[in-house]
């Protein structure tokens, strides 16, 4: 007997459960808690919220660690784009701290007091994030110790987004646009008449099962949601169910990653709509995002 996909697609559109997100809320305030808690860091300005697939509503169950950051806005760094390029940074609004401490000494002391709050027994330091295990109460959750990042692209506008560093070699830093993630995530959802997340949560439980069934290698999650993103809004509103949804939604991502042209192309663009989704930096490729749009469409059973 064929399996009703769109049987099965109607129920995968649904945001986790309540337990589950009662899980979430639990860890992000425990983890706001720890922090607050510290005394080295009570010395300084930071913030701490969620950024991700959770507070942007396009999280699945196997997809479940909570990603947190927590950002030191006691300063902020800055790039230059075009004109704005060798300007004078105070004339720009730069901070006028002086002192030391940065980006590193700061992700010193959110791991000590992840320590403190939690026990050593729960935390481990990888290199751009500090992991706090799963317990009963709440999911398993990555901090991101980060400082505010300004990308100047004129005197007048910049983008404001988080710098974070990677602790081993080449050392290098990366800067990620969470608030533009969820402004322009929920804009694509409201043009779609909230289609696009519900499609991108089929697809993220797509790949859970295929990956599962040992059919495909694991693909990030940001990769999927990122690639659902750049999906034209007429392929999520004119089908008339979620199995037509999903085809045209795999046939774009299929079709716009046959070759290279994709890379560093405003077509392929991350949810924030900042960064280029292919360039040689990411963590990802534009082969893989081709290969499950191949992949699951073959799974499916389209022809």
């Amino acid at each position: 007997m064929a399996r009703d996909w769109e049987s099965d697609f109607s129920k995968w559109t649904e945001r986790a459960s309540d337990r589950e997100e009662r899980r979430y809320e639990w860890m992000r305030d425990a983890i706001r808690d720890a922090l607050r808690a510290s005394g080295t860091l009570s010395s300084y300005s930071f913030v701490v919220y969620a950024k991700g697939s959770y507070p942007n509503f396009t999280n699945v169950v196997r997809d479940s660690d909570v990603d947190i950051a927590a950002e030191l806005t006691e300063l902020y760094k800055a790039d230059f784009i075009g004109d704005v390029e060798g300007e004078n940074l105070q004339s720009l609004g730069h901070s006028l701290y002086t002192g030391t401490y940065d980006l590193p000494e700061f992700k010193n002391d959110v791991e000590q007091a992840l320590i403190d709050g939690f026990g050593s027994s729960a935390i481990e330091r990888g290199k751009k994030a500090i992991h706090v295990r799963e317990r009963q109460q709440g999911l398993a959750a990555d901090v991101v110790p980060c400082v505010t990042h300004r990308t100047f692209t004129s005197r007048a506008h910049y983008w404001q987004g988080i710098r974070l560093r990677n602790d081993a070699p080449p050392w290098e830093e990366i800067d990620n646009y969470p608030a533009q993630h969820k402004e322009r995530g929920t804009a694509k959802n409201d043009r779609t008449n909230r289609r696009y997340k519900r499609v991108v949560r089929i697809l993220k439980r797509l790949e859970n099962e295929m990956v599962k069934k040992d059919v495909i290698a694991e693909v990030p999650s940001f990769l999927i949601e990122s690639a659902v993103y750049n999906v034209p809004a007429g392929h999520f509103t004119s089908p008339v169910n979620w199995t037509g949804r999903v085809r045209n939604a795999l046939a774009h991502i299929f079709n716009g990653t046959m070759s290279a042209d994709c890379v560093r192309s405003s077509d392929w663009m991350e949810v924030n709509n900042i960064k280029y989704l292919f360039h040689p930096a990411q963590g990802w490729t534009y082969q893989q995002a081709h290969g499950f749009a191949s992949e699951a469409w073959d799974y499916i059973g389209f022809d």
